[in-house]
């Protein structure tokens, strides 16, 4: 789905929002990276996913819409099928007494609107979505899933049960297992999940899925279909079906609609039986910009400039699970072009980037993050990615590294953008080094996004109030937003993650700082007298747009203050 207007150039050029030069450039890159040339444009932020959405538009004379934070009901969704909604890119949003509101990826397709017209009785009003928009927007046909989801399961465990198990790899292999796991897999896709965990337990196997962060138990399953569908698991990524003693790591891909899905799978013993954690990754999904990951404008701009650096040391700082390595390759989609040479070492390698050489850490076999990276330096990179500084050794070979011309970027585990000075100068890191090759720390949490169907506002919120009037003073009047939970959301009032973000440019005065031994809190107060924002304001901030609440902020947080 990567068919926009031939004259897509003259759309984006005549309008201002980029250059004849910076257009012509994309297209080369877009070729090399076989990537659409929108998602070039939006990922290097020449443009903003919603303006070229509104350009375009405009351009087809149509109005634009966005389906990513919108819910489409079911029997919406249902009056065009989803096979046919497919075959012409295209989607039902909204319907009203005369109406149906369908978003195209090409309005003036003749065919796909008569398509349209073909299931229902309305009029149809056409809208123009980007087909990146689209792709996402059609996964919202599986919520269909949910209604006979467990019937599925019951009806293939009976088939399952009924069959004798003495040869486990061709249980594993039968249409009633296939259909389980299967059914699991659509249905995590459904419901945004992130992660699948598969418990054994005394009496039954526990389905839970992670969805934006938290887990849900979904359904438990008869314990003997465990070892069928463990050894399906395995087989699909190509494990050792007799080992039950050892973890086990591996992956493998599901093939969804028009999409690719890669899931990385985890086994390991546990008391009763052996348990997985499958983490889902969209392999066709386009990378996020910096502003869809939720840096606002000015943390944008600090960011390009220090990544425009030929050499240097850049960080991402944040527990496990913030989103760090997100923020790195949505840095390195940036960087990528034929010019340079990327190269990176990963524990795990998450996604494949085109034309990015990776390296998956093997402690096994000696290939530790700093043996992988003093191994990439014999390659002659411009940029080397190191997924964790987690000893004095890879330290010292990242500091040399970003010495002798090379950009390296690399996350590490505090709290703060501070708190990674004193962190590797208690490793043994010397100051002056330190100071003369970090360029910027960025340190981010994850907070769930509002549901956009059941959201409220609030001017009068207690909390919110003494919250704002420690860390925005200055904000007088204070309005945030709220939700009460819907069917949409699951009940909890959030639907999706944005980050929150504190960026700490190394400038001169923090250089000078960081070389004569100044503690945290100094280089803090210079900091924020140089005009950094803390997360918890970047936070805060996002309360009065609507994003999150005052709660969710602090519990990322986690400050101890407030």
């Amino acid at each position: 789905m990567s068919n926009l207007p031939k004259d897509l150039r003259q759309i984006l050029t005549s309008s201002g929002f980029v250059s004849e030069e910076d257009y012509d450039e994309a297209v080369v890159s877009a070729v090399e990276l076989e990537r659409p040339i929108s998602d070039l444009l939006i990922f290097r932020g020449l443009i903003s996913e919603s303006a070229l959405g509104q350009l375009i538009a405009e351009h087809l004379e149509v109005p634009y819409i966005s389906l990513k934070t919108r819910s489409i009901k079911l029997e919406t969704l249902e009056i065009i099928p989803e096979k046919q909604a497919r075959v012409h890119s295209m989607i039902p949003f909204e319907q009203d007494d005369k109406k149906l509101h369908v978003a195209f990826v090409d309005p003036q397709d003749f065919e796909a609107m008569e398509a349209a017209k073909r299931n229902t009785k309305l009029k149809i009003e056409p809208y123009y979505i980007l087909p990146t928009d689209l792709t996402q927007a059609l996964t919202q046909y599986k919520k269909g899933i949910k209604k006979v989801f467990a019937n599925i399961l019951s009806e293939n465990i009976k088939k399952t049960s009924a069959k004798k198990q003495s040869d486990i790899t061709k249980v594993a292999s039968d249409v009633p297992i296939v259909k389980i796991l299967d059914t699991i897999l659509e249905y995590a896709i459904a419901e945004r999940t992130s992660d699948i965990h598969i418990e054994t337990l005394h009496n039954a196997l526990l389905i839970r899925f992670r969805i934006d962060g938290n887990l849900r138990d979904i359904i438990s399953l008869p314990k003997a279909v465990q070892p069928a569908l463990v050894a399906r698991i395995k087989i699909l990524s190509q494990l050792k079906i007799d080992e039950h003693r050892i973890p086990q790591d591996g992956r493998f891909k599901f093939a969804y609609a028009d999409q690719s899905l890669a899931l990385r799978v985890s086994i390991i013993p546990s008391f009763y039986g052996e348990n997985i954690v499958m983490r889902l990754l969209f392999e066709s999904a386009r990378p996020l910009s910096m502003g869809e990951l939720g840096m606002n404008d000015e943390s944008m701009d600090l960011v390009k400039q220090n990544i425009k650096k030929p050499h240097g040391m850049i960080l991402v700082t944040g527990p496990t699970g913030s989103g760090k390595t997100t923020s790195l390759y949505s840095v390195l989609n940036i960087l990528n072009s034929s010019k340079v040479n990327i190269c990176t070492v990963e524990d795990p390698v998450e996604y494949g980037i085109h034309r990015v050489n990776q390296i998956q850490v093997n402690p096994q076999t000696g290939l530790t993050f700093s043996a992988g990276l003093r191994a990439l330096l014999r390659h002659d990179p411009n940029v080397i990615m190191v997924g964790e500084i987690r000893d004095k050794e890879t330290a010292e070979m990242g500091i040399h590294a970003s010495l002798t011309g090379h950009l390296v970027l690399s996350t590490l585990h505090t709290n703060s953008a501070v708190g990674a000075i004193p962190r590797l100068l208690d490793m043994g890191i010397e100051g002056f080094l330190l100071s003369s090759t970090l360029n910027m720390v960025i340190a981010q949490r994850l907070v769930r996004k509002l549901c956009s169907a059941c959201i409220y506002r609030v001017t009068d919120d207690e909390t919110a109030t003494q919250v704002f009037k420690q860390y925005r003073p200055k904000v007088k009047k204070v309005t945030v937003f709220k939700s009460k939970g819907c069917s949409e959301c699951g009940h909890t009032g959030f639907r999706g993650r944005v980050g929150i973000y504190e960026i700490l440019p190394v400038t001169a005065k923090i250089r000078a700082l960081i070389s004569g031994g100044a503690s945290a809190d100094d280089i803090l107060k210079t900091a924020r007298s140089e005009g950094m924002v803390t997360m918890i304001e970047d936070g805060l901030d996002k309360t009065t747009a609507g994003t999150t609440t005052v709660e969710e902020v602090l519990r990322a947080v986690r400050d101890e203050e407030a």
